[in-house]
């Protein structure tokens, strides 16, 4: 199973759709998502702000910036 980390911040309409994008989507292993509020971590606050939501492969910290501009399958399978 590979871990996934989508960097989000309250009332972002953005990240509600990449969730939503997230849980429609049918990689072809399982997947576990965790939320990030980057609200919570200033350091994270700091590098991201601008760029929410961004999708991050655990295993290689590979970021896939919104808008996800490659298919969401591909990232999450490769």
């Amino acid at each position: 199973m590979t871990d996934f980390y989508l960097l989000t911040k309250p009332n972002c309409p953005l990240c509600d759709e990449a969730l939503r994008m997230l849980h429609q989507a049918q990689p072809e292993h399982p997947i576990r998502l965790h939320i990030v509020d980057i609200s919570e971590q200033q350091e994270l606050q700091q590098e991201y702000a601008w760029l929410i939501p961004v999708l991050i492969r655990a295993r290689d910290d590979a970021e896939m910036r919104w808008p996800f501009a490659q298919p969401l399958e591909e990232f999450l399978n490769s």
